[in-house]
């Protein structure tokens, strides 16, 4: 069955700290990393998951707060033991960018370290078509044009059951994130500001939690999970302001929680 499962993302309190944007999506036999934010590898290895369990990684863009483990996990892929190859998705325009990642941090001393990204894992692009379908454990997804200041991709999971999951990524309010949030279970977006000037709204390509809930409404989606906030004190304003504009539920992403499509109740629901 799909489940999220947060590792990271938005705390809930002005003195918490964790894990970046992170989170699981649970497939057929393993998990799939969506974004490698810093501290995504600690959080994981605390929720007790095990290495072998992950299938595959997607990572939305390369700012920092959404891949800068990546280097953190390529070591641990490569030492103290190689682990089998999986496959690393990112933007297609950002491939270059990434191999770049191993200039910096490569150990030309450790045979099996010279390049840690290129030798744990098969880097495949995102096309951000909204059409190219690939596939991860068992999951079909595809990934789409978000509009941010680097190439950024919405994702939309969707099992063979039928239920979905939908990333919106860092993005400002654009179709092509409606596209991937339509009729999700479970729609995971941005709300990173209360009130912001286009300057950081379409300029840079972000969202406040009253257009989080503007684009869950008109995308139809059934419970809204918001994240990505810049000031975890605005957690319960962000709240209302999105409830004010989605009927369905709406929480904030908290880590170490576990998220089930089944356990999605009705629209309705308001705030919660």
């Amino acid at each position: 069955m799909l489940e999220l499962e947060i590792l990271g993302g938005s705390a809930t309190a002005p003195t918490a700290h964790g894990a970046a944007s992170s989170y699981l999506v649970h497939g057929r036999t393993g998990l799939i990393l969506v974004d490698a934010g810093p501290g995504s590898l600690l959080a994981y290895c605390q929720a007790g998951h095990d290495l072998a369990e992950l299938r595959a990684i997607v990572v939305t863009h390369l700012h920092a707060d959404h891949s800068l483990d990546l280097m953190a996990w390529a070591y641990r892929w490569t030492f103290p033991q190689v682990r089998p190859r999986i496959p690393v998705y990112v933007p297609r325009e950002e491939i270059d960018r990434l191999r770049r990642f191993d200039e910096l941090f490569g150990i030309e001393s450790l045979p099996t370290m010279n390049s840690p990204i290129l030798q744990s894992w098969e880097i495949r692009g995102l096309a951000r078509d909204g059409v190219t379908s690939l596939e991860a454990d068992g999951l079909q997804f595809r990934s789409y044009a978000a509009h941010h200041s680097v190439p950024s991709a919405a994702l939309r999971f969707e099992s063979p059951d039928g239920g979905v999951v939908a990333f919106s990524s860092d993005t400002g309010y654009c179709r092509p994130v409606l596209e991937a949030a339509a009729d999700a279970d479970i729609f995971v977006c941005e709300a990173t500001y209360l009130e912001a000037d286009d300057d950081a709204l379409v300029g840079h390509g972000h969202l406040t939690a009253r257009m989080a809930g503007e684009l869950a409404s008109e995308a139809s989606v059934r419970r809204l999970v918001l994240t990505h906030l810049s000031d975890p004190a605005m957690g319960a304003q962000a709240l209302v302001d999105a409830a004010e504009v989605f009927r369905g539920p709406v929480q904030l992403s908290v880590a170490g929680e576990t998220i089930r499509p089944s356990s999605v109740v009705e629209r309705g629901g308001g705030a919660g």
